[in-house]
């Protein structure tokens, strides 16, 4: 290469540099790199009160606030020629730079304080290790030097800087490391925190590792470099030692649940708005996140549980207890069970069936399609649903077999309030089918439970006995809906979500999509709340009455082989919801202390008493009123005969003595006749006899009536289609694919359904 060549190509770098020196502009404030001087996110009680914090923690100091001793050592750690250089760059360390680029070398940090804010501070710079982003740290750090005081770069910086422990600025370094501000620290200590800049993620402060032996040296770097600056004597300095740290700070005192209240805000979060979800992750800061949290209900859910003894239980029995604010949705407190055993809170994700606690979505379809809750059906037991229809009886060619529980007493044609009293499987298996379960699906959804947990089992006839797995959360905000009159709310966390800018300190609320809807109107609300009651009154819940009198209602449920309980119950203001189940699969609950039988827990022991425990204390905490539920009307809505009951037995008449005798036989010995059991003479009947009927053969198939009910067809042709609309389209639902059960313009599919294994259990 000739000379001139190289003078060309010197010129033409020289005029680049120029150039790009002159298009770089110097940034204001409001290009600062977001959230860096704020206070961090943070997730608070109801209260305000901070309950963790979310990223790295920061906390802004004034300079004046910051000691001359502690500002020395920053300086002898990081860039002796501060206040001696107008530059803002090391011209050798930024030829140092430039020859290494030049020589394929990546491109080295190290740069001087002004550079390092540069780099930390605005946004456009990465910390990438190139050539471009290199020259514009440069050129920013050089009109930065100019345009700023020295006390301003250093208190940008100092409340900037990363010392390790998640904790951003000088203030929070000196919290986590030291349990004492800024102010305080002595120059041992000081020393020692600027001696952390260079490296923070690799630096530690205890134990005998490289790691802590790298930051001594470093320390008695920084020191030396301040006797050197003149900033502190030799004597004092020899005589120092390293400074013992604390373990790491915090100013929140985070709740045996904070694993699973992070989850969940996060959660909420994304669903609020991502962007927001990934900036709190990323440690931007300046967000403020309040949820409906309340630190002594949070305690009075954890004392319900212990009162159970719920920590001699076996650790494979999960548990949880969740409520809501039956009018907005709000989760007041729960309990997701123990962190150290399950990282997965038993209130937010799916851990076992629901059982019968999913009947009351069952009535409450029934209820919207005009059915009141005195309706009749059959709760016979054992009952066979078939394509056919329901009969009496075992499934002995196929079909879905259903039985009440073992202790139940037989029924007959119950109404819908008995059935849900005594939680009749029949009767809401059939009730299930008559409704039609694509109504229970949407039925369900409409009060709030997704319907990813109900699509798997949406045509099972085993729907309707709570075969789906059901999060506990959506379980206590759905029977929200029956305590508030009708309306479904959105169960939520977090009631207010603020942002600050960090520049202008400007705050901004940001919008929440919580929503409500209106599932049931007055009166169908009242009937399915009559009907509750009756569970907590006399049915399979009376453990959850409430020793002041005020009125419950909820409902027990226990799922297949006894492997998972429940109770859901509410009172108007609030709604909860309990469960525990077995963690290795369908396997009955055992080893729970005073239930020493294989299926002794059920919705109506254990998980009742839970929710009774944690209602009194949140009633007495809140100084809740004794309201009532409004009482129904039972008017607009039609009292249904899915089943006739039987007709009453006939009473016979008194007779009066006579002295005739009755023409009965007589048993040997009585004094009457002849003494073998024949009529006494001169009898006198007191009835005539009635007289045997012979059963009377069925008329062949095609000439038999169509059924009007699909319940117990007797006497007619189940296979028959009606003639009545109505009737039709009930009997459709128990006849998919037939060709009077076509699809209407607009009407809904006809309903199918599918045999299905029957969960057994107390039916409740």
């Amino acid at each position: 290469m000739t000379a001139g060549v190289a003078a060309v190509m010197v010129l033409a770098a020289c005029v680049l540099v120029f150039v790009g020196y002159s298009m770089t502009p110097v940034p204001d404030d409001k290009a600062a790199q977001e959230g860096v001087l704020s206070q961090g996110s943070v997730i608070t009680y109801k209260n305000g009160t901070p309950l963790m914090r979310m990223g790295a923690k920061r906390e802004f100091v004034a300079i004046n606030k910051v000691p001359p001793h502690v500002q020395d050592a920053v300086v002898a750690a990081e860039d002796r020629e501060f206040y001696t250089s107008n530059l803002g760059v090391s011209p050798k360390g930024m030829a140092r730079a430039l020859l290494k680029a030049a020589t394929g070398e990546s491109v080295e940090g190290g740069s001087t304080i002004t550079q390092q804010l540069a780099r930390n501070y605005y946004k456009g710079l990465s910390q990438d290790r190139t050539m471009s982003r290199k020259f514009k740290e440069i050129f920013i750090a050089s009109k930065l030097g100019q345009s700023k005081q020295k006390e301003q770069i250093l208190e940008m910086y100092l409340n900037t800087i990363p010392f390790g422990r998640q904790s951003l600025g000088i203030q929070m370094a000196a919290r986590s490391y030291f349990h004492k501000t800024v102010d305080k620290l002595s120059v041992e200590e000081g020393a020692m925190l600027a001696a952390l800049i260079q490296q923070p993620g690799y630096f530690k402060t205890q134990g005998d590792s490289e790691a802590v032996q790298a930051l001594k040296n470093r320390w008695n770097y920084v020191l030396d470099g301040m006797v050197k600056m003149g900033k502190l004597d030799q004597a004092k300095r020899a005589a120092m030692r390293f400074p013992n740290t604390k373990q790491e700070w915090s100013d929140v005192k985070e709740d045996p649940q904070s694993i699973y209240i992070r989850d969940r805000v996060m959660f909420e979060l994304n669903k609020i708005d991502p962007e927001l979800a990934r900036a709190v992750l990323a440690g931007s800061g300046g967000i403020e996140i309040r949820t409906s949290l309340d630190p002594k209900i949070m305690k009075f859910a954890v004392d319900a549980m212990k009162e159970q003894g719920v920590g001699s239980w076996p650790k494979h029995i999960g548990t949880g207890l969740i409520a809501v604010d039956s009018s907005n949705g709000e989760i007041l407190g729960f309990y997701g069970g123990n962190p150290k055993r399950n990282q997965l809170p038993s209130v937010f994700s799916p851990g076992a069936q629901v059982g019968s606690s999913f009947k009351p979505y069952v009535l409450a379809a029934a209820l919207k399609q005009g059915h009141g809750v005195k309706s009749m059906i059959s709760g016979k037991s054992p009952m066979c649903f078939t394509a056919s229809g329901a009969v009496p009886g075992n499934c002995t060619s196929g079909g879905y077999p259903v039985r009440n529980d073992a202790g139940d007493p037989p029924f007959n044609v119950i109404d819908l309030v008995k059935a849900t009293e005594k939680s009749v499987n029949t009767s809401y298996v059939k009730l299930g089918l008559e409704v039609g379960l694509d109504n229970v699906v949407k039925t369900a959804e409409a009060f709030g439970v997704p319907n990813s947990y109900i699509k798997p089992h949406a045509n099972m006839a085993g729907l309707s006995l709570g075969i789906s797995n059901i999060p506990p959360i959506y379980q206590a905000s759905g029977y929200a809906a029956f305590a508030n009159g009708g309306t479904a709310v959105d169960p939520h966390l977090i009631t207010k979500v603020t942002r600050k800018d960090p520049v202008s300190k400007k705050v901004t609320n940001v919008p929440l999509p919580w929503k409500k809807e209106q599932v049931l109107n007055a009166e169908q609300a009242a009937q399915a709340n009559y009907a509750m009651r009756s569970v907590v009154t006399s049915g399979t819940g009376t453990a959850a009455r409430l020793p002041d009198g005020r009125q419950v209602a909820g409902k027990t449920g226990t799922a297949e082989k006894n492997s998972a309980a429940w109770f859901v119950g509410y009172i108007p203001q609030v709604s909860a919801a309990v469960s525990m189940y077995n963690t290795k699969g369908v396997k009955p609950i055992s080893g729970i202390p005073g239930f020493p039988q294989t299926r002794s827990v059920y919705g109506g022991t254990v998980p009742a008493k839970i929710w009774n425990s944690f209602m009194q204390k949140v009633i007495a905490y809140k100084q809740l009123e004794p309201k009532q539920f409004a009482p129904p009307t039972f008017t607009g809505l039609t009292n249904h005969q899915w089943d006739a009951p039987p007709p009453p037995k006939p009473t016979k008449k008194p007779t009066t003595p006579s002295e005739t005798p009755s023409c009965q036989p007589t048993e040997p010995g009585s004094g009457n006749g002849d003494g073998n059991g024949q009529q006494p003479p001169n009898c006198q009947p007191t009835e005539p006899p009635e007289e045997p009927t012979e059963p009377t053969s069925p008329p062949p198939s095609g000439e038999k009536p169509p059924c009007t009910s699909p319940g117990v067809p007797v006497g007619c042709d189940p296979d028959k289609p009606p003639t009545d609309p109505n009737e039709l389209k009930r009997w459709c639902r128990w006849h998919p694919g037939h060709a009077s059960c076509t699809k209407e313009p607009d009407g809904p599919e006809t309903q199918g359904y599918r045999p299905q294994s029957r969960p057994s259990g107390e039916g409740a």
